[in-house]
């Protein structure tokens, strides 16, 4: 029972455990720049790929048409606005 709140204390404030390196990486960290740098490589050429891939005539389509939605819902919000207000009035 000591032992099961101990790891749970040990948890809680210092996070997982991780098993320590040998050698001076423990001592004085690990080099990491390396392996940030290619996880920002792979992340970048996602990133271009999906540019590349895109069909602009298509995502202008949507956005015309996302567009055209809120243009049509104006009129419906300009008269739906007194009964939302009227409903939060009586409320309080």
């Amino acid at each position: 029972m000591q032992e099961e709140n101990s790891q749970f204390f040990n948890k809680f404030m210092f996070g997982k455990e991780e098993p320590r390196h040998s050698g001076d990486d423990w001592i004085l960290g690990r080099n990491r720049q390396e392996e940030k740098t290619a996880q920002y490589e792979k992340k970048e050429n996602k990133v271009e790929q999906i540019i590349n891939n895109l069909d602009y005539d298509e995502l202008m389509t949507h956005v015309s048409d996302l567009m055209d939605s809120t243009e049509q819902l104006k009129p419906l919000l300009k008269q739906a606005g007194p009964v939302i207000k009227n409903f939060f009035n009586q409320k309080s």
